[in-house]
């Protein structure tokens, strides 16, 4: 019962953006690659195995860095429902913006540990944007479009995975967007009149159902009643203690005290005391 295990698929995920965006920005700067080299042989020069590795290695990190901020954008404003035009033009922005900031960041790094542009930043910079800040904005869209169609085919599969046996995502309606949770990352459940409250870490997402229709299709193995108004993940549970009254406290590892009640105490206490022994 470790708190990592809760966190375990978002971070997949970001790892898989983070790999997608390594590939995506280190196959751009090697397609960009045989003309800097013509250049150099062009100018008399050559370029320096160690330096020019460096230089693709530090792209391609910064790329990826860049691409994680892209999905966290898509994820939280994504270009669906009634606000197409404004997220649409949101997005352009943003990665406007982040194409200047990149420029910005790659001049910086190549003047503390590259030769290639002894200028001084006030005049190099402004040159970088002029000359790259077209084709990185260009490449930015590109990367946006992609974290769209990943992020709806990720939905597809969630979608599809909550018909076949037990659900492991729920869609989340919020602000005429969908934000799907993982329930991986859901550490405890509540009523709240004709919602449900899925509390994952410091945020709360609210779902129309019934707590026995949805207690009824999400895994059992993982999920817990231990009140008429609250269900827990079990690898969230760091210990219970007893209480006079019958009823009994329940320690999540993420600080959350719950109470339950003693109609299910009995069954919390065989259920930890089975995962001990396992």
């Amino acid at each position: 019962m470790t708190e990592a295990k809760g966190f375990t698929p978002r971070l997949a995920e970001g790892w898989q953006d983070a790999a997608l965006g390594f590939a995506y920005w280190l196959a751009l700067v090697l397609v960009l690659e045989p003309g800097n080299v013509a250049r150099a042989f062009e100018s008399g020069g050559q370029l320096p195995v160690g330096d020019e590795i460096l230089r693709l290695l530090g792209a391609a990190c910064l790329g990826s860095a860049a691409t994680l901020g892209v999905f966290a954008l898509v994820r939280r404003y994504p270009v669906e429902g009634g606000d197409v035009m404004r997220r649409t033009l949101f997005h352009v922005l943003a990665d406007a913006a982040l194409a200047a900031a990149m420029i910005v960041v790659a001049g910086i790094l190549a003047a503390l540990f590259l030769n290639e542009d002894r200028r001084p930043l006030p005049v190099a910079i402004p040159s970088q944007l002029a000359v790259d800040g077209p084709i990185l904005f260009f490449c930015l869209v590109v990367l946006t479009v992609i974290a769209h169609a990943i992020r709806n085919l990720r939905m597809r599969k969630a979608q599809a995975a909550a018909k076949s046996g037990y659900v492991a995502h729920v869609p989340v309606r919020s602000r005429s967007a969908t934000e799907i949770v993982n329930l991986a990352e859901v550490g405890w459940i509540e009523t709240q009149g004709n919602y449900l409250a899925l509390h994952v870490g410091n945020s709360t997402h609210l779902i129309r159902e019934t707590s026995r229709s949805f207690e009824a299709r999400i895994d059992p193995a993982r999920f817990l009643r231990i009140h008429r108004q609250t269900i827990v993940a079990v690898d969230a549970i760091q210990r219970v203690e007893s209480l006079a009254s019958g009823d009994a406290t329940v320690f999540l590892s993420d600080g959350t005290e719950l109470r339950a009640s003693r109609n299910y105490r009995d069954a919390l206490r065989t259920r930890m005391a089975a995962d001990r022994l396992s």
